[in-house]
Order: C-alpha cells, then structure tokens, then sequence
C-alpha cells in the first residue's frame, strides 16, 4: 500500500525545515505527500493540535512530531510505519553561564549548533525568516570560551506564532530553548537575560512545554524552578508527551 504523508511546517522557524522539505523531494516518487506552509493559519494550527515547529501526519491518522530522516521516509517507502519514540535525555541542574550573548539575524549561525546539522541553507533561511519579522535581537545564546553553544533561547512576539496560544501585543512566546545536558544546565542563564531584555517591551511571556522531555523546550522541571507558573495542558500526545502552557510575568 502507497502511504500518503502530509508535513505541515511553521515557515522556517526551525532551521531544520528546510532540509525536510529537501528530503522529501527525493521520496515523492514512493509516498504520496502534500507540504502546508501554516504560518498564517492558526485556524487550522488549533484543529491540528500543533505546537511543535513541524507536525506530520502519514495516512491522515498517525501523527509524528520530530524532524524526518531518511530512515523514516525509507520505512514508508517500504510499506511500514516508523515507531513514535520521544526524547527524554536526563538533565543536569547545576547552572553554567559561559559567554552571554545576544542572537541576532545576523549571528544566528551560531545558533544553528543547536541542530547538530551544520547546513548554510538552513541558517539563510531562519535568518531571512527573521528579518521578515523585524526582529533586531531574536534571543540569547551561552557560549563556552572555545566558541561552541552550550544553551540558548529564543522568542518571537505572541502575534506572530500560528499556535493556540495567548497572544496581544505586550506577552512574548519562548519558542525554542536548548541544549540538554546530563551533568549542567546551560538554559537558565541566557533565558534569564532574554527575560531582562524581553521585561523592556512585554509584560509577560508565555511558552509550551513537555512534562518530561525536551521537546519542544522542557522539561516542565526547568520552567517552575525560574519561576514559570503552570497554567496548564494544553494538548496531549498519547505515549509521546503532555503539554503544558507556562507564563511568567516581566513587571
């Protein structure tokens, strides 16, 4: 049986969407797919149930969170369906601050690390992406004296995000927070900065996270001990991961 497979992507907020919408150019001859750009369509984002930067559903009913690979789209191809299996790395709580920095469209590829794809393509994209927006500093980055990413943070004004979530004019949304580390936490320090810098224009930010994993953001742990508030879940994945919606007030 052919497998249909429809990738709905929020434009390239993640680096990484771009090379899956390469990848799968080079399988359409085996799956049926449809690609759908959701940035401005946060009707259809609510029906969905996506808060993740990519959601893929293969034969209208199964529905997979993390970014595709060629071992996914090669099972398809042979007639079976990839095993659903979240990413729930142990994490450290000591906190590192190294070298704090703002990330901007100009510096994001020192960012692009977060991904463990070095990929130019990538990086152009995110970055065009947030030129669009506007945006002078879109987030701060923790960086080790060697010049390598620890952690970082990002955020876009609630307004432009197509998922369901509070949104005016004076409340942020943290859209990506990272890396994981078994033994430190490098999020909390540049979080803490973007908070400083965020506290000038917003009155609060808002952001969604996994009970127990890192992704998308997460785990829940880190955003209760800097203060977060949990307003609750918000969508639930069965086997996969349980969202919740946090907020912190800036003033």
């Amino acid at each position: 049986m052919r497998m249909k497979l429809d990738f709905y992507y929020w434009s390239y907020q993640c680096p990484l969407n771009r090379e899956i919408k390469n990848l799968l150019s080079k399988y359409e001859d085996c799956v049926d797919i449809e690609i759908h750009n959701v940035s401005h369509s946060p009707d259809l984002v609510k029906e969905l149930r996506m808060y993740f930067p990519t959601l893929t559903i293969v034969n209208d009913e199964l529905r997979y969170f993390a970014p595709l690979t060629d071992k996914f789209m090669s099972k398809l191809c042979e007639g079976e369906l990839p095993e659903v299996r979240p990413y729930r790395p142990n994490l450290g709580t000591e906190i590192f601050a190294g070298d704090i920095i703002e990330l901007t469209p100009d510096n994001y590829h020192l960012a692009e690390q977060c991904t463990g794809h070095h990929n130019s393509q990538n990086c152009d994209s995110k970055q065009s992406f947030l030129r669009q927006l506007g945006l002078e500093v879109c987030g701060f980055l923790n960086m080790a004296e060697d010049g390598s990413l620890l952690g970082g943070v990002e955020y876009l004004p609630s307004l432009n995000v197509p998922y369901d979530i509070p949104k005016d004019i004076r409340t942020a949304f943290i859209t990506c927070v990272y890396r994981g580390n078994e033994n430190y936490d490098y999020k909390s320090a540049p979080l803490l900065k973007l908070e400083e810098h965020l506290s000038k224009t917003y009155d609060r930010v808002v952001v969604v996270s996994d009970e127990d994993g890192v992704f998308p953001n997460g785990d829940l742990d880190f955003f209760l001990r800097n203060g977060y508030e949990d307003e609750g879940i918000i969508s639930e994945e069965a086997g996969y991961c349980k969202l919740h919606l946090l907020s912190k007030n800036l003033r």
